[in-house]
């Protein structure tokens, strides 16, 4: 009674005080209550946060590209490979070598040419390989899964068709890369490197980003 007597602002009209503050205390206590169990508000969390091993999100195709294009990506990624770094460096060195009098560029075509073909053999011949190495010497699949979307690492990949259907557009990734190149004195853009495997590489890129 002390209590409800402590509501009580107006002796004109003490019951309708009382009514009035006990319910404003319930819902003061209620919401406490609610907002203890409730996310804080603030930035929206983004929806791929919990994406962080990789998952196509749409367009999913199997394709079977050409030869070339699959060797031309696979000796892409053996070149990328921290693993197999190594072994490039010393085949390298075996073409320079077994060729002393020519030139870099000769050098360069000639180890593009031969690294896969030495590595499977050196690979497959040496017991204590990897896992990883092995799997990078049998080579790629002949299908090749492809996706349209693809979710890794908190972020969102589009190819450029699938980007070119969506009202907002966030486009702009590079990557830092270094490679040797070489021009004669005939081509009319020394400045642009002509390398005979990067276009079809760059081709096979844009199908499975």
């Amino acid at each position: 009674m002390k209590i409800l007597k402590g509501y009580t602002k107006n002796l004109y009209h003490p019951e309708a005080f009382i009514v009035k503050r006990y319910i404003a205390e319930e819902a003061i206590e209620f919401c406490s209550e609610y907002i203890e169990k409730a996310k804080p508000v603030g930035l929206p969390e983004s929806q791929h946060d919990d994406i962080v091993g990789g998952k196509g999100s749409r367009g999913l195709h199997v394709i079977t590209p050409s030869l070339e294009d699959l060797l031309q990506a696979h000796l892409y990624i053996l070149n990328k490979s921290n693993e197999v770094l190594p072994y490039i460096l010393k085949h390298e060195a075996l073409v320079k070598q077994n060729n002393p009098k020519m030139s870099k560029n000769w050098v360069l075509k000639k180890y593009n040419k031969t690294f896969y073909d030495w590595f499977k053999d050196t690979i497959f011949a040496y017991e204590n390989a990897s896992e990883t190495l092995r799997k990078l010497a049998n080579g790629p699949k002949i299908n090749v899964i492809t996706w349209q979307g693809y979710d890794i690492k908190k972020y969102s990949f589009y190819t450029k068709a699938q980007d070119d259907k969506s009202t907002m557009q966030n486009s702009g990734v590079t990557q830092r890369a270094k490679s040797q190149h070489f021009a004669s004195m005939h081509d009319a853009n020394p400045c642009v490197p002509s390398i005979p495997y990067l276009g079809s590489l760059m081709k096979f890129g844009s199908l499975t980003m």
